[in-house]
């Protein structure tokens, strides 16, 4: 953590603003900064501005790593799982749907962040396409019949609502499985008496290895978010126990 996380007063840092908006605080120093940071109008414009970059990159198209990077990591996480498995009666079993997950989460996170930061201090961000062997710089689009994602990258998992690990990859994503599109999502979310717009991440998950979907909604207030997740197969307008979870973070 950086020296200047314990200062008492202002002019704080952009990178310490970041991670407090960021939530990779420890609670302590967090509980001890925020209600100092919103005392502060400077401060409160730079978060105010980290929302505005969220928001805007959420609009963004989403960007899938390219196919032959993620073979090769594949690659390297059997190979390394291989070498350290100590010889045993049982061979050992790799959890190779966690490393995927942990691996995705590593490349994703960091960048929001400093993008986020980047913006806070008028940096101009570029979206640039990817490379593409044939020119036509359609790298970002999926081709028909190409499903070998939907094998490799399995639903991230949950366990007794400990949404946490998941928290940053359902936040970069707008997938919404087999719901399909976020009309279906309003109807299971009106079951509930949810009413609420455009999420700010979506994505399928298993909730105790059953298959749900998790979207992450405005939670009213600067820094606050709300989690919901609901069954795709019995949802709907009518139905209130469609939703398995509804929970709000606050700041």
């Amino acid at each position: 953590m950086s020296g200047n996380v314990r200062r008492s007063g202002p002019p704080w840092s952009v990178d310490l603003l970041a991670d407090l908006h960021a939530g990779a605080l420890d609670p302590e120093t967090e509980a001890e900064l925020r209600p100092l940071v919103e005392d502060d109008p400077e401060a409160r414009e730079v978060l105010a501005a980290l929302d505005a970059t969220l928001a805007d990159l959420r609009d963004l198209p989403p960007i899938p790593m390219p196919r032959a990077v993620a073979d090769r990591i594949d690659a390297a996480l059997v190979a390394e799982a291989r070498s350290s498995a100590r010889p045993a009666p049982v061979a050992p079993v790799v959890d190779l749907a966690a490393a995927r997950a942990k691996r995705a989460k590593r490349l994703g996170w960091g960048a929001g962040v400093v993008v986020a930061a980047a913006a806070a201090v008028g940096i101009a961000v570029l979206t640039v396409p990817g490379n593409d062997p044939a020119g036509d710089g359609n790298n970002n689009q999926a081709q028909p019949g190409d499903t070998q994602d939907s094998q490799v990258s399995p639903p991230l998992a949950v366990r007794d609502q400990e949404f946490g690990p998941v928290f940053g990859d359902v936040l970069k994503a707008q997938n919404y499985g087999p719901l399909e599109n976020q009309d279906k999502l309003t109807g299971c979310l009106q079951g509930a008496n949810i009413t609420a717009g455009k999420p700010i991440g979506v994505s399928p998950i298993t909730l105790d290895e059953r298959p749900a979907v998790m979207a992450i909604l405005p939670g009213g207030k600067p820094g606050a978010y709300r989690i919901v997740v609901v069954d795709p197969d019995t949802c709907g307008p009518d139905n209130p126990d469609g939703v398995l979870a509804n929970s709000t973070i606050e700041p």
